[in-house]
């Protein structure tokens, strides 16, 4: 489904990401791990289009997308949930909503709002209220539902649980896995730091360290029952 081959990404004259390699199956949840400063999230930047990789190739369905505009890549099924920033506080529910539907008809968007209610609930009841306004919890919701809410194909999320409780984290998770499966979304691509409730989720984990691929296992059940085997790769 997502085939990165050989990347380079570079912040000015600093390099980023070195070499990098990854595919992610349909089917598959990959968790991306590593320390602070990895290169994960700018991985996942790369693979929406955020910011260009200098070398390599990104394929997606296999099609060359490596020089596609973020727009262009979000039209053929790739959604990528910001860590921070990713609502706009002074709008309404509604209107974050509608601002992430936009292009869809008025019947596909009502469809798709069901959906996401029929998994957080509580946005329904605020609709009206100014996303500012929301707990930590519930802004991070709207913001996986503005991902959601155009049913992508590659779903790629930035610590989903960043600045939430261990409780409202591990419902942040059951809810992402219960959406994405309710919407179709066929692969997820994860950084997440909250092991103890994103390996559960996991099928495969990759681990970055300074830029570089260093170790990949189709196995994170490991990880839950030897966590010492981790400590290498981030001391």
């Amino acid at each position: 489904m997502l085939n990165v081959r050989s990347i380079d990404v570079f912040y000015g004259s600093k390099q980023i990401l070195h070499n990098t390699s990854c595919s992610i199956a349909s089917g598959e949840r990959l968790l991306l791990l590593g320390p602070n400063g990895a290169g994960k999230s700018t991985f996942l930047k790369a693979v929406a289009g955020l910011i260009p990789i200098k070398s390599g190739v990104i394929e997606y369905m296999e099609q060359d997308i490596s020089k596609a505009s973020a727009y262009e890549r979000v039209k053929k099924g790739i959604s990528y949930l910001l860590q921070s920033n990713n609502i706009v506080p002074d709008l309404t529910i509604e209107e974050n909503l509608a601002i992430a539907a936009y292009g869809l008809k008025k019947k596909h968007f009502n469809e798709r709002i069901e959906e996401i209610f029929s998994v957080f609930d509580f946005l329904k009841e605020k609709l009206e209220r100014r996303a500012g306004f929301l707990s930590g919890g519930e802004r991070q919701a709207l913001a996986v539902s503005m991902v959601l809410i155009k049913r992508p194909q590659l779903l790629l999320l930035d610590e989903p649980t960043a600045g939430l409780s261990p409780k409202a984290a591990k419902e942040m998770l059951r809810h992402i896995r219960k959406i994405a499966e309710l919407v179709g979304i066929e692969a997820i691509c994860m950084v997440e730091h909250n092991l103890r409730y994103a390996l559960p989720l996991a099928t495969r984990v990759l681990i970055m360290v300074s830029g570089k691929v260093v170790y990949e296992t189709d196995n994170p059940q490991k990880f839950l029952d030897n966590p010492e085997d981790l400590e290498s790769f981030f001391f």
